[in-house]
C-alpha cells in the first residue's frame, strides 16, 4: 500500500537523495593510492627508453612446394602416428622490426636468399635502423636497445659497429 503526500514518503526521498549524493562524491585519494600510482608510473616510465626488436618470418600464399608433416596429439603415441602427409609449404619474407612505450618502427625486409651473418645483420638492418629510427624516436637522450641473442646479432668484428654517439638531426 503506498504512502502519498505524507511526511514518511517525504522522508524516504530525501534519505534516498542524501544517500545518492553521497555515493556519487568520489574518496578522497589515500597516500596508500597516491603512492601506488606513483609506483605505476615510474614502473611505465622506466619502459620509455627501450627499443625492443626482432625478425619474424611472415607467410604469403601457398606454393607448389610441398613439406613432409607427421601430426602427433597430446593423448598419442609415437606409434600411433600417421604416415607423414606432405602439405604445401608457403614462401616467407623475413621482416626486422622494433617496438618502443610509444610507436613501432619501420619494418626492414631482409632480401631474399641473403646470408644472414653478422656483417650482414649490421649492413642492411642495425645501421639503416640506428640511422633513420633511433635518431627520430630518441634524439637527445639514450636508450636501451635490446635484440634477442641470434648468432647473426653477435658481431666478431674488431670495430663495434653498433654505437652511435650522436644523431644527425
Amino acid at each position: 500500500m503506498p504512502i502519498k503526500n505524507s511526511w514518511q514518503s517525504k522522508l524516504k526521498k530525501s534519505g534516498l537523495q542524501r544517500f545518492e549524493k553521497r555515493a556519487s562524491k568520489p574518496d578522497p585519494p589515500t597516500q596508500a593510492s597516491m603512492a601506488k600510482t606513483l609506483n605505476v608510473r615510474e614502473q611505465v616510465d622506466r619502459w620509455r627508453k627501450f627499443i625492443i626488436t626482432d625478425e619474424a618470418w611472415i607467410y604469403l600464399s601457398d606454393t607448389n612446394a610441398k613439406s613432409k608433416v607427421q601430426y602427433l596429439r597430446r593423448d598419442w603415441n609415437r606409434r600411433d602416428l600417421t604416415p607423414s602427409t606432405e602439405v604445401p609449404h608457403p614462401n616467407g619474407v623475413m621482416v626486422s622490426m622494433g617496438t618502443t612505450a610509444n610507436v613501432v618502427t619501420k619494418p626492414r625486409f631482409v632480401q631474399p636468399e641473403a646470408k644472414i651473418n653478422y656483417q650482414y645483420f649490421i649492413q642492411k638492418i642495425l645501421k639503416p635502423f640506428l640511422k633513420d629510427d633511433y635518431c627520430r624516436l630518441y634524439p637527445k637522450v639514450h636508450a636501451v636497445f635490446h635484440q634477442d641473442s641470434a648468432p647473426s646479432h653477435v658481431s666478431r668484428s674488431p670495430r663495434n659497429s653498433s654505437r652511435i654517439s650522436k644523431c644527425n638531426s
